[in-house]
């Protein structure tokens, strides 16, 4: 089975939102992508700006980088039969120059971790920041085993990008949902 990192469609985003202010009220910017179930959860308000860019994606790009994903995403993965523990919580977001408000979004707190990055046949380069050594991954490989029967995951370690399963993939296709793009991972 194929996997990718899932990505803001950058390409074809031209007329679409941009969250360039975020305001998490007083929450860890880190909080969705931690793995962790969150229970206190403060509605977070993220703004755009409709000269910019007017159209409301299904995924939106903001100043966090969270998955942040339209109802219709939610409605289309929540009545498939893909295996995703996927915790959903609202967020604001309003248009700076109409005030225009909208609550039809979620913030997507992908819940499995997996150490699943193949080092071997990754390409990266190491680094160290404040006595930390970081690995900086250019290009993603992924072990088979770990991943096995998972079709969202981030990775232990590496919390901030997603990977999807090739089903994931072809559903959001399917299903016309604007603002995803997938590279392709190596698996083995």
């Amino acid at each position: 089975m194929k996997y990718y990192k899932l990505i803001y469609d950058y390409e074809n985003d031209d007329n679409y939102i941009n969250c360039n202010v975020g305001d998490i009220v007083g929450m860890n910017e880190y909080i969705t992508s931690n793995g962790m179930l969150i229970k206190d959860w403060n509605l977070p308000i993220f703004r755009y700006d409709s000269i910019e860019g007017n159209i409301m994606s299904d995924y939106v790009a903001n100043v966090y980088r969270w998955l942040i994903v339209s109802d219709a995403f939610y409605t289309v993965v929540d009545n498939s039969a893909l295996s995703m523990n996927i915790q959903y919580l609202p967020v604001k977001i309003i248009d700076t120059i109409s005030n225009a408000e909208t609550e039809m979004y979620k913030a997507a707190n992908i819940l499995d971790l997996v150490d699943a990055l193949d080092l071997e046949n990754s390409k990266y380069d190491i680094f160290e920041l404040d006595d930390e050594k970081i690995i900086s991954v250019e290009k993603y490989s992924l072990k088979a085993s770990a991943i096995q029967g998972l079709d969202v995951f981030r990775l232990k370690g590496d919390t901030i990008p997603v990977f999807v399963s090739e089903q994931m993939k072809k559903l959001i296709e399917e299903n016309g949902l604007k603002g995803f793009a997938f590279l392709e991972v190596a698996v083995y």
